[in-house]
């Protein structure tokens, strides 16, 4: 059975991260920059699928970003020895954090939630690569508002009320938070 290699996750999780925002074409993505495309008239389904993937874009890219910045916020998950295992050939910090875990199957990575990752951020990864305060506050307070507000509701179950696309929201906080987190990903790397 042949090794996975994730060498290469974090710019794998980018890149999935930009196919969920832009996949309903209200986001497109270029140069490094979200930008509102199109609100169309969609069904109540489609707006939902819209608001559960501009939120899980997010948090990829928060993901993203903590593992280009080297912060380590996986844990091993009980009982994951099985499938394929998993090594991390190309990309030695990567390597040693498996390592550290005790980490060899894939199916024992656990990287936890939105929040989890967000706390790593806070007590880390921003300080680490000097991300201004006041960008790092709001988003924090973004991702908190989407988690209250759509995140968790949308992925679990289907409400009416989640159905139209709001435009000031994603103008007002979507937008604006994939913009930092991309930008928090283009943040030249420290050792």
């Amino acid at each position: 059975m042949k090794n996975i290699d994730i060498s290469y996750l974090d710019e794998d999780n980018h890149a999935y991260a930009i196919h969920l925002a832009t996949k309903q074409k209200i986001l497109s993505y270029k140069n490094g920059l979200f930008r509102l495309a199109d609100i169309p008239d969609e069904d109540a389904f489609e707006a939902v699928d819209f608001w559960r993937n501009a939120s899980l874009a997010a948090e990829i890219l928060l993901k993203a970003c903590l593992l280009r910045h080297h912060i380590p916020f996986f844990r091993k998950r009980a009982h994951g020895e099985y499938g394929k295992k998993v090594t991390a050939h190309s990309n030695t910090w990567l390597s040693q954090t498996l390592e550290d875990l005790q980490i060899s199957y894939i199916a024992e990575i656990n990287t936890g939630t939105i929040s989890t990752a967000l706390r790593s951020a806070e007590e880390t990864l921003f300080e680490k690569v000097s991300f201004p305060s006041d960008k790092a506050a709001l988003i924090s307070e973004m991702i908190y508002i989407i988690i209250r507000t759509r995140r968790n509701r949308n992925n679990h179950f289907f409400f009416p009320n989640q159905g139209y696309i709001e435009t000031a929201e994603v103008e007002m906080l979507y937008l604006p938070l994939l913009n930092l987190l991309e930008e928090l990903w283009n943040t030249p790397k420290r050792n």
